[in-house]
């Protein structure tokens, strides 16, 4: 991810958290899915992307210095 620049990597995390916002709206709805997928795909989400942006704070605070 870093081959990219910050806001790039900042519009991926928005795209990825906006489809788990969707599958949390849609997979009650569907039979096969459920709360248990949904549940799944938006902590799955969540997680990376609460670790892609403590790796674009670090790389920010080390251009910083």
């Amino acid at each position: 991810m870093n081959a990219f620049p910050i806001d790039d990597q900042l519009i991926f995390l928005i795209d990825r958290l906006n489809a788990a916002i969707n599958v949390c709206h849609e997979a009650p709805e569907i039979e096969d899915q459920g709360y248990a997928y949904a549940t799944g795909y938006a902590r799955s989400a969540m997680t990376d992307t609460a670790d892609d942006l403590s790796d674009i704070v670090k790389k920010i605070r080390e251009e910083l210095v």
